[in-house]
């Protein structure tokens, strides 16, 4: 072979040789400067992230919760209701009348006063229990179970939905056969989760050692109505949650 192809040759190898080991160091700086810059970039960049996710949901619509506070009451409605157990005492007949000056209206309360004459509750059943609230598309709704005890002990449930119009006035909303008769707990409670609520209401009644009964319904937390049976007296409340309670004992 010629000398001057075979140098030729070797000239063009030994170029390529050091083009190659360059570009080798170069890729591999630029792959270690990547690592060391990397991981600080990722650093810096992490709290502002952070900080931008907080923001956005700070910015988020607030959803409600199903559930609602006790109202705070008026000492006029506390003396009404103080008023209203004395009255109760002396009606029925109790042995114990000791009622403070200003007592909230609620059910363990009555109880307390009910307990140290007549004794404990032998048993208690729930009627039913309702909610209204405003559902995310701002339409009033109000969910309502009646319970009923075919067996004697075990509640079985019946649901009904309304749909409060302009008037004000419920309007049936279709529910499922499945949806009616004696849905579970869990379904009812989701069906106002998450909205806005407006009044929780629940119907019950209890048993007493000698035969007594007591007929109570709850608003929002606080005793909205009574009627009690001793012997051959009763005595009957509406509206105790509200300065305009009234009592009777015919």
């Amino acid at each position: 072979m010629n000398s001057k192809y075979l140098l030729a040759i070797l000239a063009t190898a030994f170029v390529m040789v050091l083009l190659f080991s360059k570009d080798k160091k170069i890729k591999t700086k630029a792959s270690a400067e990547i690592e060391l810059t990397g991981d600080s970039e990722q650093k810096k960049i992490l709290p502002e992230a952070k900080l931008a996710s907080a923001s956005s949901a700070d910015n988020k619509p607030a959803v409600a919760v199903s559930s609602i506070e006790k109202p705070v009451l008026n000492e006029n409605i506390q003396k009404k209701f103080a008023f209203h157990l004395k009255a109760l005492g002396k009606c029925l007949k109790l042995t114990d009348q000791n009622v403070a000056e200003k007592t909230d209206p609620t059910v363990e309360n009555l109880m307390s006063l009910l307990r140290s004459s007549i004794g404990d509750m032998v048993v208690q059943m729930d009627d039913w229990s309702q909610t209204e609230f405003v559902d995310q598309g701002s339409v009033r709704k109000r969910v309502r179970v009646d319970f009923d005890y075919p067996d004697g002990s075990s509640a079985v449930r019946r649901l009904s939905m309304y749909q409060i119009n302009s008037y004000g006035m419920p309007e049936i909303v279709n529910l499922t056969a499945d949806e009616v008769n004696n849905p579970n707990e869990a379904y009812v409670a989701s069906l106002s989760e998450g909205n806005k609520i407006l009044v929780e209401e629940k119907g019950s009644r209890a048993y007493f050692t000698d035969g007594e009964e007591l007929i109570f319904s709850v608003r929002n937390g606080q005793l909205q109505s009574l009627s009690i049976n001793k012997s051959d007296r009763s005595f009957n409340c509406f509206n105790l949650d509200e300065e305009t309670s009234s009592c009777t004992c015919p």
